[in-house]
């Protein structure tokens, strides 16, 4: 897990200091070590280059002063292998091609095993290593043969080009800036703001989205205007001959979407593939060179995970977790969000080593700052402080690499909505039978049939209104009414594309959720919380493609099952877990009692709203009815008063 930056200037050579100013701002993500390339493209002249943090000696990078047109810079967390011989940027086995990564490729060692039968050899125990020797030997294909997480980029210095690629389901972060003169990328949209050549401000289109859509980073442009994401799924090539940037998909993620009746032996088979499935994704990742433990919610997605753990920890002995596992939980004091009497249930169940955190108000406001600039973005909820504060708590306790549940929502249909999704394909293809079964279900469901019916209506809406009709559902929805008219009135359009898009049935929308709006977000934020404070987080549902592809070739008819959310992966883990888990009805989902604190600190968030904020909402009229906000929190779980 790493940090990594890169510029290319089109028109004459770089500021050594401007690649430095990029990795010093993303330390964080690799404080163990720093290193530099410096490289003339047109010649295929490359230089070395260290700095003060860096494991090897050499050239300071702010020493440099020979010409280079391109410079790459990495800061590493060391995971695999942390011996100086795994600093980066790497040289390739040919000699030829340099490489800076950011992840993990969890298959490394039987690809190294593969690429050792084609005549490779390897000096180190690093993921990296094996990257570049796949690229040698496969080319841009090489990415379809890794299971993992990454974002990298490799100079090619025979072709003369900058490969790159992002992961196929955006664990890992890619941004970058292009213009006439300059091609900049980073792990994080921090270290480009800070070039003195980046043109940026404000993208109101991605506040129109967060505030009247509630999505985050639904287009390629992030916050910031002209620095843009590198999709999930996304591979790139840059062409230092030509200057031609050309970027494109690699991956599609194929989903059932035919309706097939539930059979009962199929499903129990597939249920024993899944649980083979599962166990292997976990064990993968937990390859590591250094202390691993989990994430603990006390809901079904982290608690398989621990005892998936705990099941490996019977067979065999695992150094990087030692003899008992760490666990890692978020708890309240006296708030019905608590869920440390499940979390506690799997802790005693598999004997592991329970850590935990009592996120309060204090402390989030104490904290906000550091979070706002960790994030970069705009985030959806507090929610995401139970996380911040389970990664400090894990990296002070000396893990650096953290399992988590990740993924399991959009993989195995664990939410509300996923319901009335469910029901739409039910009545779609006539399936009443079905639909009365399930309907009776509901009690087995944290979804109500009052929420079931008013979001089937929501989904028709979409589907069968008139333009202007959706788009003043959209205005009229509460708390709108103080956001900008003049935001609107640009881009009210983006209501059309957003509702036009949205799934109608259970698979199409896990497919959504997964590729599209949800999850993409959820690890964005799983990813700048845990490199905070420089621990790497993991998730075994969200990355682990033959998990994925197997679970999302199955259809909608398994996946809620007599009104059970996640029907396949809870008789996956029967035995596995306790059955107090196996069968819990509620879901929380790592939430923070939101509307609590905003009543706690009602004052101090009044204060936060100010004239800079007036493009985009009418300040002084909600400066002056904040009193007379409703602060309890609401039903349907919407985030609107914190956005």
């Amino acid at each position: 897990m790493c940090g990594i930056a890169g510029i290319f200037g089109k028109r004459g050579a770089l500021e050594p200091a401007w690649i430095k100013l990029m990795a010093d701002t993303l330390r964080h993500r690799g404080p163990d070590d720093e290193g530099y390339l410096a490289v003339l493209t047109g010649t295929g002249e490359v230089a070395q280059l260290v700095s003060s943090g860096s494991q090897i000696p050499g050239q300071d990078i702010l020493d440099f002063d020979k010409a280079a047109n391109l410079l790459l810079g990495h800061r590493r967390l060391s995971i695999l292998d942390p011996a100086p011989s795994g600093h980066q940027p790497m040289q390739g086995p040919g000699g030829r091609t340099w490489g800076i990564f950011n992840g993990e490729i969890y298959n490394y060692i039987e690809l190294k095993d593969e690429l050792k039968l084609l005549g490779y050899s390897f000096a180190t125990g690093n993921d990296t290593e094996v990257l570049l020797a796949a690229y040698e030997q496969w080319g841009e294909g090489c990415i379809d043969r890794f299971n993992g997480m990454w974002a990298f980029a490799v100079y090619d210095a025979n072709k003369n080009i900058l490969f790159g690629a992002r992961d196929r389901f955006g664990v890992k972060p890619f941004y970058y800036y292009l213009d006439s003169s300059y091609f900049a990328f980073a792990s994080e949209a921090k270290a480009l703001v800070r070039l003195p050549f980046v043109k940026t401000g404000v993208n109101t289109a991605a506040v129109f989205d967060y505030f009247f859509l509630s999505v985050e980073e639904y287009d390629e442009e992030s916050f910031f205007q002209n620095i843009y994401e590198l999709k999930p799924s996304m591979a790139f090539r840059f062409d230092f001959n030509t200057g031609r940037f050309q970027k494109w998909q690699y991956y599609t993620l194929l989903h059932e979407k035919q309706w097939r009746p539930f059979d009962v032996n199929e499903f129990q088979e597939c249920a024993m593939r899944i649980r083979e499935l599962l166990m292997k994704a976990v064990d993968l990742r937990l390859r590591s060179d250094v202390p691993v433990g989990s994430c603990l919610s006390g809901g079904i997605d982290s608690s398989s995970i621990v005892c998936a753990i705990n099941r490996l920890l019977q067979s065999r002995s695992i150094a990087q977790i030692g003899g008992r596992l760490n666990v890692f939980t978020a708890c309240y004091r006296d708030a019905p969000l608590d869920e440390s009497h499940w979390a506690g249930t799997v802790a005693h169940a598999t004997g592991a080593s329970w850590h935990k955190v009592f996120p309060s108000a204090q402390d989030f406001f104490k904290d906000m700052e550091d979070i706002v600039y960790a994030q970069d973005f705009p985030f959806g909820s507090t929610s995401i402080y139970a996380q911040y504060s389970v990664a400090r708590l894990a990296s002070e306790t000396g893990i650096k690499v953290l399992l988590d549940g990740q993924g399991g929502d959009e993989l195995f249909a664990g939410y509300i909505s996923c319901y009335p999704a469910y029901f739409a394909e039910m009545l779609k293809n006539l399936q009443l039978r079905a639909l009365a079964a399930e309907w009776e279900g509901l009690g087995n469901s944290p979804a109500t049939a009052k929420f079931t019916a008013a979001y089937l209506v929501k989904l028709a809406a979409l589907k069968l209104l008139p333009g202007r009709i959706k788009q003043a559902l959209y205005k009229n929805r509460k708390y709108n009414g103080y956001l900008s008219c003049a935001l609107w009135e640009a881009q009210k359009h983006r209501v059309l594309m957003f509702a036009d898009g949205a799934p109608g049935g259970l698979n199409e929308m896990l497919y959504w959720y997964m590729t599209k709006v949800r999850l993409k977000s959820l690890l964005r934020y799983e990813d700048r919380n845990s490199m905070r404070f420089s621990l790497e987080a993991r998730a075994p549902f969200a990355d682990d493609t033959d998990l994925i592809e197997y679970v999302f070739r199955l259809p909608a008819s398994y996946k809620i099952r007599e009104g059970w959310s996640k029907s396949l992966l809870r008789h996956a883990v029967r035995g596995l877990l306790p059955e107090e888990i196996r069968r819990r009805k509620d879901k929380i989902a790592f939430a923070t009692p939101e509307y609590q604190w905003l009543n706690l600190k009602k004052d101090e968030t009044r204060e936060l709203l100010n004239n800079d904020l007036d493009d985009f909402m009418d300040t002084g009229r909600l400066k002056l009815d904040w009193e007379n906000l409703n602060l309890s929190q609401p039903k349907s779980g919407e985030t609107h008063l914190w956005r």
